[in-house]
């Protein structure tokens, strides 16, 4: 009976040992879109990954429609753990972690080729800044294709026929400059509002992603689109380092390899979803103008104002170096 009694505790211990070792961690993930979006789905095969890879011992729990806040407050909630991840666009990030700017240099990088080479290299780099910045670290980064502008007026094919219009851009340095330097006033206006406005006629138009267009309804409110390729909606899945630093080795590579994974997946249906929303806006009723006619114009504009953006952006020497990094991996897969 003794031995019975024994044996039993024995395994009443091991399989104590055994739950504790395969702990449970919630991973709250923020987005800002809706669940049409691409970032949604990134999200989705996110969650998908993390669970696959870890045995289920990382929960992936998604919140998207800022459900949890904003994303800048999400961000801030990221330095000190209380929530631990999020997807969020870059100009939104660079408030609190200023080296990610760099991505948003206007007319860095004028292919989606061009802007995946950028981001991957830059990663890890921006990992060594990052966990000191703002408390977080770079897991994948997202895009959802060139921002293109969209308007109610009239069809914009040069300059001037952009002139006079009353452009929204997010509440970031670097949009408002670029709009600037093209010869507007543009509005910066929080993103809540934007529909609203273009129904009321308080702006005239705004930029983003084809997929935005169709995922915000903006053809309801919009006649004209211009592909504009000054800067592309780039996403870091971005992790608390509180949180990374509290998981064991394994469970850390587990989020470095799904967010990748995730990324290359995004990456992937944001393209088709591009493609797919071209079709659907023109058979909506818009007019899609491709490139302005003299973007070179537009190109030389924006390019001139990056020595002003170095201070925002982490100081010129890290712009210096994180442009070569980008330009050196640009070139090497344009000759793959």
């Amino acid at each position: 009976m003794t031995s019975i009694l024994k044996l039993g505790t024995a395994l009443a211990l091991t399989l104590a040992a055994s739950t504790a070792a395969a702990q449970d961690y919630t991973m709250r993930l923020s987005h800002g879109d809706n669940e049409n979006n691409p970032t949604h789905k990134g999200a989705a095969k996110f969650e998908e990954l993390v669970e696959e890879y870890s045995d289920g011992r990382i929960d992936v729990q998604i919140f998207p429609s800022n459900q949890l806040g904003s994303e800048q407050e999400v961000a801030q909630a990221l330095r000190t753990g209380s929530i631990e991840s999020e997807i969020l666009y870059t100009g939104n990030l660079v408030p609190l972690a200023p080296s990610v700017g760099v991505m948003m240099l206007p007319y860095a990088f004028t292919s989606t080729d061009q802007a995946h080479a950028a981001m991957d290299a830059l990663k890890e780099p921006l990992n060594e800044r990052l966990p000191q910045e703002a408390g977080v670290r770079i897991l994948g980064y997202f895009e959802k294709g060139f921002r293109v502008l969209t308007n109610g007026e009239r069809e914009v094919k040069t300059l001037d026929d952009l002139q006079g219009l009353k452009i929204r851009v997010s509440k970031n340095n670097i949009a408002i400059e670029t709009f600037k330097s093209w010869g507007l006033d543009p509005v910066p206006m929080a993103w809540a509002e934007v529909f609203p406005a273009l129904q009321q006629g308080v702006i005239d138009g705004q930029e983003n992603p084809y997929t935005t267009a169709i995922s915000s309804k903006f053809y309801e409110v919009q006649d004209y689109i211009t592909e504009i390729h000054y800067l592309i909606w780039s996403g870091p899945i971005i992790v608390s380092e509180r949180f990374y630093q509290g998981l064991p080795e394994d469970l850390q590579d587990v989020l470095n390899r799904a967010g990748e994974e995730a990324a290359q997946y995004e990456r992937e249906v944001s393209a088709e979803e591009t493609e797919a929303a071209k079709k659907e806006l023109v058979d909506l009723g818009m007019t899609l103008s491709g490139a302005p006619e003299d973007e070179a114009e537009w190109q030389e504009a924006a390019q001139a104002l990056w020595p002003e953006f170095s201070d925002d952006i982490g100081g010129q020497e890290w712009v210096d170096e994180a442009t070569q990094i980008m330009n050196d991996a640009m070139s090497e897969n344009l000759s793959q």
